[in-house]
């Protein structure tokens, strides 16, 4: 992460450039299907003067794919959505699926700017800082950041959280799906969904099972799942992949522009 260290941000700075795509993978907006995390991975921004908000979100198009092509063989997280959509892709046109689907979905598709998904962060900086440094140590001298409580504060009660709330209620995806259970509170907050219809769906190919908890305000579906790493989480292919035939429940095949 690159940071001016002569520059110091006021909380006013940091809250309008937070209030934007930065921090956010991107893809096609209007895409039917939004994967939105707690934070962001990798880290592509900056944070140096002068600090711009990002009002256009970004994509995987072929000038990102060529510049970190040696690096995204390490992606894991984004790998196991590729597989989810492949295996939503499949099921949504009553295809076999081959094994190599996900690879091709990850390879071409993932995050296209005319694709069927959209990924965003909850919060713009990532929660790993490079070479594991502290974050107290990384933001030195920015008081706004530092502790980093005051930084959560400032996404939560600022305008970060509510811009999310507001591109969700302009390009309306008809599946949020939100990775980490342990973050709900913030994917209620951050969406506006204290008086969303709940629900729950036992997901359970095979012996495994895991609960998803499942919310519905103003035409979006909001599927809250396990975290795609970790010992409790949505981490085999078998589980990827009923995810994936899953939310194939609210899509046609016009959600998927690029051809099957």
């Amino acid at each position: 992460m690159e940071i001016e260290q002569k520059a110091v941000f006021s909380r006013e700075q940091l809250d309008a450039y937070f209030a934007s795509y930065v921090g956010m993978e991107g893809g096609n907006p209007a895409g039917a299907v939004w994967f939105c995390d707690s934070t962001p991975h990798p880290w592509t921004e900056s944070l140096v003067a002068p600090l711009e908000p990002r009002t256009q979100p970004g994509a995987w198009d072929h000038a990102y794919r060529d510049r970190h092509r040696d690096s995204m063989e390490r992606w894991q997280s984004h790998q196991k959505i590729a597989r989810i959509m492949a295996a939503a892709r499949a099921q949504t046109f009553s295809s076999a699926q081959d094994e190599r689907d996900w690879k091709l979905y990850f390879d071409q598709h993932l995050y296209a700017p005319e694709g069927a998904e959209f990924k965003l962060s909850l919060y713009p900086l990532p929660a790993h800082l490079i070479g594991q440094t502290p974050w107290s140590k990384a933001f030195r001298g920015q008081p706004a950041l530092v502790p980093k409580q005051r930084y959560v504060d400032l996404c939560r009660n600022g305008n970060r959280f509510r811009f999310i709330e507001g591109i969700r209620r302009q390009w309306k995806p008809k599946v949020v799906v939100c990775l980490g259970e342990r973050h709900f509170g913030d994917f209620v907050q951050a969406f506006g969904l204290e008086r969303a219809r709940t629900g729950s769906y036992v997901l359970q190919p095979a012996d495994l099972a895991k609960t998803l908890r499942v919310l519905e305000h103003d035409g979006t579906t909001w599927i809250v799942c396990p975290a795609l790493a970790g010992a409790t989480g949505l981490t085999s292919d078998v589980l990827l992949e009923a995810m994936g035939r899953y939310i194939a429940r609210w899509l046609v095949q016009e959600d998927f522009p690029i051809p099957h």
